[in-house]
This record gives structure tokens, C-alpha cells and sequence, in this order.
């Protein structure tokens, strides 16, 4: 499912008019040299935590920012507690952090070679001591629904998760380590991806149209109803890549070539219509380096060039639907010699406003 969700490629979309939408970029903001791994942002909107590392899997810490000014709010970077994510992988499509009911921080990942599952917790509310949690009858039950429980989604506030069984999504109460509702799928799940709504009480399903025509990326977006699961509403989307905002009234979707690093754009489609945004580009042109971000030699005489790649890393959309905010990382982009490294590029923060165009 998720080489599925990379390899997503557009379908034709239509630009905004009458009862369209427009997606306009406010502002971007550098936030440095690490690599933002994921976020979550906290639930009022206001601040977006990120864990970054040092691009390469170490040295992993947070950090907060500001969404409405990009600037750096000052909190304990937790890295000492961190360490214990030096190894595994923390994949991003799991929705591996968010905010807890009690406003604690929350990061999941698993561990690459037993699979077994951690929970780091991270006391912003309730103050004490960082604790990593785990619990093998929690392991044991998201095996007996799927080969690849390492896989399953967690909902923004990890108080459930849904796990991909051949021919059903199941949905389970993480505390109580019960199944919710469980949720069939037409064909099966092998070309299915499901998450949570932001308020965790709908289920968000994309299926792939025409998973044997490679030309083929167009999905459909089917959204269920939390606990009991009935078909609410479903759309035609050009993506696999998609954020339903919290008023579900639209839905932002990366695009993507069959190689990303040549086409990453965002729109942002209105629901109802079916009419898209024009699209935000998320790479950016190849450029000369003349500088080392990380040092300040010049190197304007040895002909490096930027990639002009930048990863989309998290994608938020703010509580009360009229924005978004996003991570790109530029992925450690660099040179090695001499003894020394040469830093080309940095991570960004960046931030949307989204309105009714016509």
C-alpha cells in the first residue's frame, strides 16, 4: 500500500471557478538544517511540533513553531528521551504522532525487526517523565487482522487504529485493545488506504480506481461513519494523497509523476464541485550553490547544484478548515569531502489559506 501511495500520479483536474476553490500560499519559513521526520499539530492550531533528525535516522528531537509566524516557540527538545528512535524507522504514513486526549504527545513506531509496537509519551500536559509504553496483547490483536500490523493508521489523537486485514479495515480502541467496527472492502484491501477523520469520527478510505491500468491513479475518497460504520459520502479524487478538511467540504491531494522528484503539487479540490485549485508547487527549480548553509564557504567555483527535491513530510489543515500548514524536507542534501560537509539546502514550514473561488 504505501509504494501504491508513492508511485500516485495525477489525473486530469480543473482549475478553479465557480464553486471552485483557491489555494494561496501565505508564507515560508526556514526551520534549519535537520530533517522534519513528522508532526502533529496541536489542537487549537496554533503551534505544529515536529520531530526532526539529522536527516540520516539520529539525533532525534522536537521542536515547535508558530503556525501564524513560522517562529520558534521555546520548549525542551526532548532529544535525551529520544535517543530510543535512533534505530527504528518512524513512518509518516501511520499518522505516527498526535496529541493525546489529555494534550500529552504521543509518537508511535515499530521495531524493524520484531515489529514489535512503542508508544513513546511525552508529558506536555501532565507533566513527569517521558515513558515508552508497550503492550504484546495490543501486538498480539492487531496480528490476528493483518499480516503487516506495522502498517496500521493511528487516528490524530492515537485513541484508535485501523488495521488492513485481506478484505476489511478494522477498526480498534487502542486503551481498550477491542475492535470498534469492522469495515468490508470491495476487492479487498491490497489497493485501499485507509485514516481518520480530524475529530477521529469518520473513517477516510481511498481506493484505487483501476489498480491493473498503470496509466490509471484516479481514486475514489469513501467516508465512514464512526463507531457503528456506514457509507456516508464518496468522491472521485485525482490522487491517492489526500487530506479531508475537518468541515469535509474539501480535500487536499498531492500529485505526483511516477518519479517524484520530477512532479510534487498540491490542490486542493471543493468536495461538492469536484473543482480543484491551480496547483502549488512543492519542489523548486535546481540552483547553483555558492554557499555552505552549514559552514559559510564558498563554493561557488566547484559547480554543485541543488536537486531542487523537497519532501512533503506532514500536512495539516487548521481547525477551522481556512488553512493549511506543511513540512518539506530537503533530505540532508549535501557533499561530502576533505574532511568536511557542505550543506545545499534547508527544511521548510509552510503555510495556505483556502478559499471559495466565484
Amino acid at each position: 500500500m504505501i509504494v501504491a501511495l508513492m508511485l500516485a500520479a495525477p489525473i486530469s483536474i480543473y482549475a478553479a471557478q465557480g464553486g471552485g476553490v483557491n489555494l494561496i500560499q501565505t508564507a515560508e519559513y526556514d526551520i534549519g538544517l535537520d530533517c522534519p521526520v513528522t508532526s502533529a499539530l496541536d489542537p487549537a492550531g496554533t503551534t505544529l511540533w515536529i520531530l526532526m533528525d539529522n536527516c540520516f535516522g539520529y539525533h532525534n528531537s522536537l521542536r515547535a513553531y508558530n503556525v501564524a509566524d513560522g517562529t520558534q516557540v521555546d520548549v525542551d527538545d526532548y532529544a535525551d528521551a529520544l535517543v530510543s528512535l535512533d534505530e527504528p524507522y518512524v513512518d509518516l504514513f501511520i499518522t505516527p504522532m498526535g496529541f493525546t486526549p489529555a494534550g500529552d504527545l504521543s509518537i508511535r513506531y515499530n521495531d524493524p525487526e520484531t515489529y514489535q509496537s512503542f508508544n513513546v509519551l511525552i508529558p506536555l500536559a501532565s507533566g513527569g517523565e517521558v515513558i515508552t509504553q508497550t503492550s504484546a496483547t495490543y501486538d498480539a490483536l492487531l496480528a490476528e487482522y493483518s499480516d503487516y500490523p506495522e502498517f496500521s493508521v493511528y487516528s490524530p489523537d492515537h485513541s484508535q487504529v485501523v488495521v488492513a486485514g485481506g478484505t476489511s479495515f478494522h477498526v480498534v480502541d487502542v486503551q481498550a485493545e477491542t475492535e470498534i467496527v469492522e469495515i468490508p472492502v470491495e476487492g479487498g484491501t491490497d489497493y485501499a488506504l485507509a485514516s481518520f477523520s480530524a475529530n477521529g469520527e469518520h473513517l477516510d478510505v481511498i481506493h484505487f480506481n483501476n489498480p491493473d491500468d498503470m496509466s490509471d491513479f484516479s481514486s475514489t475518497l469513501l467516508i465512514y461513519s464512526l463507531p457503528d460504520g456506514p457509507l456516508l459520502q464518496q468522491y472521485p479524487v485525482p490522487s491517492s494523497a489526500v487530506w479531508v478538511s475537518p468541515d469535509e467540504a474539501y480535500a487536499a491531494v498531492q500529485l505526483f509523476s511516477s518519479n517524484v522528484t520530477d512532479l510534487s503539487e498540491l490542490v486542493v479540490i471543493n468536495l461538492e464541485t469536484g473543482l480543484a485549485s491551480p496547483a502549488s508547487n512543492l519542489l523548486e527549480e535546481p540552483a547553483p550553490v555558492t554557499t555552505c548553509l552549514n559552514s559559510g564557504n564558498d563554493v561557488s567555483d566547484i559547480g554543485y547544484m541543488t536537486s531542487g527535491y523537497l519532501s512533503l513530510t506532514s500536512l495539516y489543515w487548521l481547525p477551522d478548515s481556512s488553512g493549511i500548514t506543511l513540512s518539506l524536507s530537503y533530505n540532508g542534501e549535501g557533499a561530502e569531502g576533505a574532511g568536511s560537509s557542505c550543506i545545499f539546502n534547508y527544511s521548510r514550514l509552510r503555510t495556505y489559506t483556502v478559499e471559495t473561488a466565484g
